[in-house]
């Protein structure tokens, strides 16, 4: 009896083993190959730099140890026979994609951007895996995008938009403390919410600026006793403004009135503030409110993380049975809106919320590119705001959103002319990540990857999360 007890529990334990080993395990499709290398010549390309604009034919790439080293059309000089050579076959080869904002929870969100070429993003909302995850990603242990991220969201305790993933402080001592805890646990970036108060906000200032630490966030609205200014956001120093949403709705209390949406515009350009839209993140929400939810239900949202939509699930109910047009005509004046801040002058990045509110990774950001088009933009100008302009706030200039000597070999291939047609950037033939060749058959993989979040490894972070910022 006893004998058969221990085999029953040995069975049991090795089942639930075997269980947890699977559901910890990264996607196989995330994995490095063993003959990865870092050193290529691509060769016959047509290169989109996107600093011109410029499309050079008969164009060739030198890439050594994951870095740009040469470029120019013709022959690479110095011959280089030994290094792998990448007949780009006519395509256009151009940098890699940069969203500013998504919330990543598993490796597969990591998976899915990849797959759409997009080679760095910033996490706006950090974690305790996140750094470690971030490094491993640098040392080669696994594919993704670059990943730098904030830290936990800084929220003031009893504000209306405060929530149970955010670090709630009450007052300037214990804003001053979450700084410094942040800092000492290896982040270097902050993500400001809603309703600090006064207090809060100018402590959290402070303290950055005394530890080197940048800011980025939603407009800061004070508290219901004491309200900010939104001028107190613009004079900040973020690095971006976050959603155009927050910035009508507290710039202008959602009033859609046109003389004002223009005069906000040009203050905010005036100020010198990056603003990052996220517009497609309530188009998501408006799209759900118009078919009735049957938009949860799109082929884009296979990986979306199940931890996730548990979350979200009475919201999602919520905006299915809503019987009103308001978030449709609100998108529009957000796209509008965008468009003003484009006229006047106001940097754009692309930041596309991914990982919340139904905005799978990858194919979000190409839509929020899309959606910059729609709002008055040229496709060569949203694909700069996808490059060049998240590689400047990122404080990444000349190293990463660029095809230049010394830039990060983060690029993507495709077919056609995408500064003509954005739609291009949904057919890639191949990503090249820190100088590793991911062609068609690669990408198939991580997209397969993508669809593989793991709840058992979710749940855990966000227990880790919970202990952090208690």
């Amino acid at each position: 009896m006893l004998r058969t007890l221990l085999a029953v529990m040995a069975l049991l334990l090795a089942g639930l083993t075997a269980f947890l080993v699977s559901a910890w395990q990264v996607p196989s499709g995330m994995l490095p190959e063993r003959d990865d290398h870092r050193s290529h010549v691509i060769e016959n390309a047509v290169l989109l730099d996107p600093v011109t604009g410029a499309l050079q034919p008969d164009g060739s790439v030198l890439v050594i140890d994951g870095r740009i080293e040469w470029r120019g059309t013709g022959a690479v000089p110095g011959g280089h026979d030994d290094l792998e050579r990448i007949d780009a076959q006519g395509r256009t080869l151009m940098p890699g994609l940069i969203d500013v904002h998504v919330h990543v929870f598993d490796e597969a969100d990591l998976a899915a951007g990849l797959a759409h070429g997009v080679t760095t993003v910033r996490n706006t909302g950090g974690m305790p895996f996140h750094l470690p995850l971030a490094e491993r990603i640098e040392r080669g242990g696994i594919l993704g995008p670059r990943l730098i991220t904030t830290g936990p969201i800084l929220n003031e305790i009893g504000g209306r938009n405060g929530n149970e993933l955010q670090e709630l402080v009450a007052g300037a001592e214990e804003a001053r403390a979450a700084v410094r805890r942040q800092h000492a646990a290896g982040f270097r970036h902050l993500k400001l919410y809603s309703n600090l108060s006064r207090e809060s906000f100018a402590a959290i200032r402070d303290e950055a600026a005394a530890l080197g630490m940048t800011m980025s966030g939603h407009p800061v609205e004070g508290t219901e006793s004491d309200p900010l200014p939104f001028v107190a956001s613009l004079e900040a120093g973020f690095q971006t403004l976050e959603h155009a949403e927050s910035v009508v709705w507290y710039g202008l209390d959602d009033d859609m009135d046109m003389d004002r949406m223009r005069q906000l515009a040009r203050q905010i350009a005036t100020s010198g503030t990056v603003i990052d839209p996220t517009l497609v993140v309530h188009e998501n929400l408006a799209r759900i409110v118009e078919t009735e939810g049957a938009h949860i239900t799109r082929p884009e949202m296979t990986g979306y993380n199940p931890v996730v939509a548990s979350f979200e699930r009475d919201g999602w109910a919520f905006w299915s049975a809503y019987q009103h047009d308001d978030r449709t005509r609100m998108q529009a004046f957000y796209i509008a809106f965008t468009g003003a801040l484009h006229q006047a002058g106001v940097r754009l990045t692309v930041g596309s919320d991914s990982g919340v509110m139904v905005s799978p990774h990858g194919v979000s950001t190409l839509r929020e590119m899309e959606i910059l088009v729609e709002a008055g933009l040229t496709p060569l100008e949203a694909i700069q705001a996808a490059t060049l302009n998240g590689a400047d706030v990122l404080g990444m200039d000349g190293q990463i959103g660029c095809l230049a000597v010394g830039c990060a070999a983060d690029l993507i291939l495709v077919d056609g002319d995408p500064t003509q047609d954005l739609a291009r950037l949904h057919d890639l033939e191949a990503v090249m990540r820190d100088g590793r060749w991911l062609d068609r058959d690669r990408l198939d993989d991580l997209s397969e990857a993508a669809t593989q979040p793991s709840s058992l490894r979710t749940w855990w972070r966000l227990g880790q999360h919970q202990l952090a910022i208690r």
